[in-house]
């Protein structure tokens, strides 16, 4: 049950905590139904019979209605006009078994609107599991007319009989049923806000990986751009003057190849995420990245006069953490935290990212390959990753890079002499 749970994403988890109430309330009409007429001291017949076997069908057609409701209020297909003609034919074969079976067996009075609590009971049971199944198809407006509409009759009804009796069933109408259509609403209500949250979230990653790719093609235009406009420029003149200067032509064709050499090396240093790395914009474009996925980032620290090779490799660090970030967890906070510390084998700059909402691992031997590169991409510096699981759902990717090493003469005189 728990690794199940953990495979869920948060708006399905919090989707299913949020039917499942409203389910359960729905499948208790029979049982409800039961305790109304059961503490009355009556004498069974088969008319209560039929009625409890009644009230199970109509739980299971309006259980069905909701269901196929919520579906439809979150852009689902309307249920079938069949499906809600039964529940609607059900809740008034209910409503007339109530107040024609409960009543014989519980003494009621002849006045109509007198038929006794249990048999009123039963029978606004009826109405509130038919408005809670309904509460999904309806607006508002019409909502608040199917609640007011029957009340307001029932009021009006008595008033014309001449029963001088408060209007009971209408105002109990009301409340009761009036309620159900309440509580079910704001919980549909809620859910259709939940996914639309999320949907919004998945579309602010989507835009956050688009910006990232944007980018890096930006970066490969400012590399090459310039770069192969000059190589085409000089081949062009190299071609001009191949049959009177093969000096100068010879010259041109150099500068075409150092050209060569230089766009291939800027290229290389822009797929690494090398080139000319400022380690400070790459923590206020994360935070920025993160913040627009809906994460609440925060940043402690700053990149002080690092060498340039550090920046690298902690720049690259921070942008495979922040797609980790986005891509793999329900994040809500992350913390970004920079530090530069010494030690007794010279200093290393510590990088520590924690996040919230992390996921159950997934068991395909080939994920987790950007955490890998970045491993393998560290190493080649002398510096190490760490990832490491925490309670309470959260994550932590820990990288330490040296920035000077104390040489061997110096770390052998720090060394207790045994």
């Amino acid at each position: 049950m728990w690794r199940w749970r953990k495979a869920r994403t948060s708006a399905e988890t919090i989707d299913l905590f949020t039917r499942l109430p409203l389910y359960l309330i729905s499948v208790s009409e029979p049982l409800v139904l039961l305790l109304i007429i059961g503490g009355q001291q009556q004498d069974w017949s088969w008319a209560l019979a039929v009625l409890l076997v009644l009230a199970a069908a109509h739980t299971v057609a309006c259980v069905a209605l909701m269901h196929a409701g919520i579906a439809h209020f979150l852009g689902g297909p309307r249920p079938s006009a069949r499906l809600v003609g039964a529940a609607v034919a059900l809740t008034a074969a209910g409503v007339v078994a109530a107040v024609a079976t409960v009543p014989r067996h519980g003494g009621a009075v002849d006045d109509p609107f007198r038929f006794g609590l249990p048999a009123g009971a039963a029978a606004l049971l009826f109405c509130a599991a038919l408005m809670a199944a309904v509460t999904p198809l309806l607006p508002t407006r019409r909502l608040l007319v199917v609640v007011a509409l029957p009340a307001a009759v029932a009021g009006v009804l008595q008033v014309a009989i001449g029963d001088p009796s408060p209007p009971l069933w209408a105002t109990n109408y009301l409340t009761c049923v009036g309620g159900a259509a309440f509580t079910y609403r704001s919980s549909v209500w809620a859910l259709g806000v939940l996914w639309e949250l999320d949907q919004a979230r998945d579309m602010q990653a989507r835009l956050a990986v688009a910006e990232e790719r944007l980018r890096f093609a930006r970066d490969l235009h400012d590399v090459l751009g310039r770069n192969l406009t000059l190589m085409a420029v000089n081949s062009e003149l190299a071609a001009q003057l191949v049959g009177t200067s093969q000096d100068r032509a010879g010259e041109h064709m150099l500068e075409v190849r150092r050209l060569a050499q230089d766009s291939m090396r800027e290229m290389r240093e822009v797929v690494a995420g090398q080139r000319a790395t400022d380690l400070d914009s790459e923590l206020a474009g994360a935070r920025s990245v993160l913040r627009s996925a809906g994460i609440n980032a925060r940043v402690i620290g700053d990149a002080p006069d690092l060498p340039r090779e550090a920046q690298a490799g902690l720049g690259w660090a921070v942008r495979e953490a922040t797609t980790n970030i986005i891509r793999h967890s329900d994040a809500t906070t992350a913390t970004i935290e920079l530090a530069v510390v010494q030690e007794a084998v010279g200093t290393t700059a510590v990088l520590r990212i924690e996040n919230d909402g992390a996921r159950a691992r997934e068991s395909d031997p080939g994920s987790g390959t950007g955490l890998v590169g970045l491993q393998e991409r560290l190493a080649v510096h002398g510096g190490d990753l760490e990832t490491e699981a925490l309670p309470g759902g959260r994550f932590l990717v820990q990288v330490r890079l040296p920035l000077t090493r104390v040489s061997p003469e110096a770390e052998s005189k720090t060394e207790p002499v045994s």
